[in-house]
Formats: structure tokens, C-alpha cells, sequence
């Protein structure tokens, strides 16, 4: 990294605080599906994928307004972060966060999907979190490994 002095405290504490904001958004995903209720997280999952919970029109805007907000934003910190790395190019850099972004959309729409009926079953939720998880785990790893 370029003046790696300047970049290398910030972007720790960055890669810690977004590993638990990852950590507590899987955790209150799943509290909102039911996991209290459950004896064990495949429980919950197993719920998710046979029948989600309800979803409402007005609970849609409500959750998606302030996570395309938040979400944005911290896509837009850490693939900036990666511009600054030596080691991988710039064309990669821009390839995962663009990817980032296209599964954040798809995660955040995905509840439209299940509001509006288009499908009946939440396995379209647990595939867009997943993917969007782990794209965010490779850029992370990719900012990390920069260092």
C-alpha cells in the first residue's frame, strides 16, 4: 500500500468493526425470522426456506430504506479502501465491488420478492444474503491482505 504507515491502523479497526456489523446483521436476520422461537439456527433456516415470515409493503420500506443507505455506504468504504492497494489491480477492485453492490440490491430486493408474493418460499433471502456475505468477506480479506 502506498504510505502503508498513514492506512494500516484505520483499515484494521475498519476491518474489525465490519466483521461485526456482518456478525450482527446475520444474527438480527435470523432473530427476525424466528430463531428465538427455535431450538437451533438449521431450525430457523429450514423455517425461512418453508414459509418466511410475512412481509408488508410498509415493513418493506422501513427496512430497506435505511440498509440501502448503510449499505451503500460501507461498500463505498471498503472498495475505496482497495484503491490504495499495490497488490491487486484496479480492474479486480472494481469487479468485486461492483458484484458487492449487484448482491446488495438483490438482497435488499429479495424482500420485495417475498412481499409482493412473486415468491412463496425464502430461499431467494438466504441466497442473496449468502452471496452478499461472502463477497463482503473476499473484499474485506482482499483489503486485509493489502496491508
Amino acid at each position: 500500500m502506498k504510505n502503508i504507515a498513514l492506512y494500516s491502523l484505520p483499515i484494521r479497526y475498519m476491518l474489525i468493526y465490519v466483521l461485526l456489523i456482518l456478525m450482527s446483521g446475520i444474527w438480527l436476520f435470523l432473530l427476525s425470522q424466528g430463531l428465538e422461537c427455535s431450538d437451533t439456527v438449521i431450525s430457523t433456516l429450514k423455517n425461512i426456506i418453508a414459509s418466511p415470515v410475512e412481509k408488508s409493503v410498509e415493513g418493506l420500506i422501513e427496512v430497506a430504506t435505511p440498509h440501502l443507505f448503510a449499505i451503500g455506504t460501507l461498500i463505498f468504504v471498503t472498495a475505496h479502501f482497495m484503491l490504495f492497494s499495490t497488490k491487486f489491480s484496479q480492474k479486480l477492485s472494481f469487479i468485486v465491488a461492483m458484484f458487492l453492490f449487484v448482491f446488495a440490491l438483490f438482497d435488499i430486493f429479495s424482500y420485495f420478492a417475498i412481499a409482493f408474493g412473486l415468491v412463496v418460499s425464502g430461499w431467494i433471502k438466504l441466497v442473496a444474503l449468502s452471496g452478499f456475505v461472502l463477497l463482503f468477506l473476499l473484499i474485506l480479506g482482499l483489503v486485509g491482505f493489502s496491508l
